[in-house]
């Protein structure tokens, strides 16, 4: 799986072993709990509000341990406060399909460099998730 934030690659795909790991995807709308004095039921309202949560893993491996340890260093800080179109784009041969977040924000970056390897972890929040599969 290929995924994008606006045009920044948080994994390239299986072409550049960079697929993610520890994938999620939860979606949640907001309600409302009415209680009314000696009421023997509460009435729930659906507020709509469809909200999204996207989590994953990359690994990357790099040229250098120095290279490593700066990318760790330095990717975070390049996604912080990054927004926009979040794409999952699947490379699955005739069964592709895009995914697409609109309006997604970074709410976490962590990245751990281990050795030559790096290891981010990626959270993300925006609105409803769309799906298109690609045309045969």
């Amino acid at each position: 799986m290929k995924i994008r934030l606006g045009q920044i690659e948080l994994a390239r795909g299986l072409a550049q072993r960079e697929t993610p790991t520890r994938f999620s995807l939860a979606t949640t709308r907001d309600t409302q709990v009415a209680k009314a004095v000696r009421a023997s039921v509460a009435e729930i309202f659906d507020r709509g509000n469809t909200r999204t949560l996207a989590a994953f893993t990359v690994a990357r491996k790099h040229a250098s341990v120095e290279r490593a340890l700066r990318f760790a260093a330095e990717h975070p800080l390049s996604l912080a406060g990054a927004t926009g179109g979040l794409t999952f784009v699947s490379e699955d041969g005739a069964n592709e399909a895009e995914m697409y977040l609109p309006d997604a924000a970074v709410r976490a970056v962590h990245c751990q460099p281990d050795g030559l390897l790096t290891h981010t972890d990626y959270e993300f929040i925006g609105s409803a998730l769309t799906c298109r599969r690609a045309s045969a």
